[in-house]
């Protein structure tokens, strides 16, 4: 297992350390490092304010960190001993962080015992290492994989929504011959392992078992392959670097006939296009005699070994899973279209700018969604595991090939 001490001097050069405040700054300043863009740093900011309120004397600071650079960031912070006393990050980050040597253990603080009975336990589980009863992280927010279509034009083509595989197979072919310019549009995960996820967990297969043994070579996966496969080749769905992301204006266009992607377009869908109401969102389609498994990311929250401040950080992130806290995240997140799906699903109902229908799916699909795995070694494998899809799409290798060398190299890291 490498070691902070080890990467310590190349990561500080790779990418530099926002500073936290001066060592004699205030004792009861907490820093925040929020993994995302700007308008979801402000709906973290609204919880802070709500945190501050309820804590005078308190002051909480939530910076800005990118996808892009904030996991070495995150190391690097940690090799320095200066940066946050809190991160959100990816829901796998919490795993290989924590198996580094940077982040806390979230058990004696507390965290652990008051998150777990909240959340879903498929969820809670994707955020902890097969075999380890550490802690690292919890659930922060969710982004769960969905079906989003215009209801028009499925009307007009006489097209029920797609509940099964080969629904969702014809539904395609429908709208192909009734000349939608792309019958299918993947916007998160295109073409990737995790546009990928939702075809393998839905015909049955895994990346890993129970276990963490790969299994993602098997004849389900294979088959899921394939299916995948007929977005591209069959369907029209543009390859990466082709597709854009303007969804939205596609599906009101009339111009995409069903997209794949996250919640976050229910929230661009009905922050922004206030007045268009014709879209619908749906579960992802399954194999007969399988589940609806949609991949739910989203990010986790932690805090940092070397803070002097786990008490405090621990109370903060406890108030994350209190409604009126949700709430109020929410206020924000309709103003700059960034609204915050909790992972307490009870709390769904909190976005106001949801109407029921959405929140029948969104609730319906988080109890079967599943996270990332929690096997060692599967964060850095992502790359390769795309690189292998991405082989048997469009550069010919066939389904088993690609697949046995994925499995090769999620091994290798294990």
């Amino acid at each position: 297992m490498k070691r902070l001490g080890a990467i310590a001097i190349t990561l500080m050069m790779a990418v530099g350390v926002l500073m936290a405040p001066p060592a004699s700054a205030a004792t009861k300043n907490l820093v925040v490092w929020a993994t995302g863009d700007d308008a979801s740093t402000k709906v973290t900011q609204a919880a802070a304010k709500v945190f501050m309120r309820q804590n005078p004397g308190v002051k909480v600071t939530v910076q800005t960190i990118g996808w892009g650079d904030g996991y070495a960031k995150v190391l690097a912070a940690a090799a320095a001993r200066k940066g946050p006393d809190v991160i959100t990050g990816g829901l796998s980050w919490g795993i290989s962080l924590g198996q580094k040597g940077a982040l806390a253990d979230l058990r004696p603080l507390g965290v652990a015992s008051f998150v777990q009975p909240k959340v879903p336990s498929q969820i809670y589980r994707s955020l902890i290492a097969y075999g380890s009863s550490k802690v690292y992280a919890v659930p922060y927010d969710l982004t769960l994989m969905m079906m989003f279509y215009d209801k028009t034009v499925f009307a007009d083509n006489g097209i029920a929504a797609p509940k099964t595989i080969a629904e969702f197979n014809a539904a395609a072919q429908k709208l192909k011959d009734a000349g939608i310019q792309v019958p299918v549009y993947n916007e998160w995960g295109n073409a990737d392992w995790l546009g990928w996820f939702n075809w393998l967990y839905s015909s049955g297969g895994s990346l890993y078992d129970a276990k963490c043994k790969v299994t993602i070579n098997n004849s389900k996966g294979v088959s899921a392959l394939n299916q995948y496969k007929k977005l591209y080749s069959d369907f029209g769905a543009p390859k990466p670097g082709v597709a854009d992301w303007s969804m939205n204006d596609n599906l009101k266009n009339k111009k995409y006939g069903i997209g794949f992607s996250g919640n976050f377009q229910a929230s661009s869908l009905y922050t922004y296009y206030r007045d268009y109401k014709n879209w619908n969102a749906i579960p992802v389609p399954a194999a007969p005699g399988a589940k609806s498994v949609s991949f739910i990311g989203g990010r986790g929250i932690s805090v940092m070994k070397y803070s002097t401040k786990k008490a405090l950080a621990a109370k903060f992130i406890r108030s994350l899973y209190d409604v009126n806290t949700v709430t109020a995240m929410n206020s924000v997140g309709t103003v700059e279209n960034s609204i915050f799906l909790s992972p307490v699903i009870k709390f769904a109902d909190s976005i106001a700018s949801y109407p029921s229908s959405v929140l029948k799916t969104i609730k319906s699909q988080l109890a079967t969604a599943q996270g990332p795995p929690n096997c060692i070694g599967w964060e850095d494998s992502q790359a390769d595991v795309t690189k292998e899809i991405q082989a048997f799409l469009f550069d010919g290798k066939s389904a088993q090939a690609a697949l046995d060398a994925a499995a090769a190299a999620m091994k290798s890291r294990q």
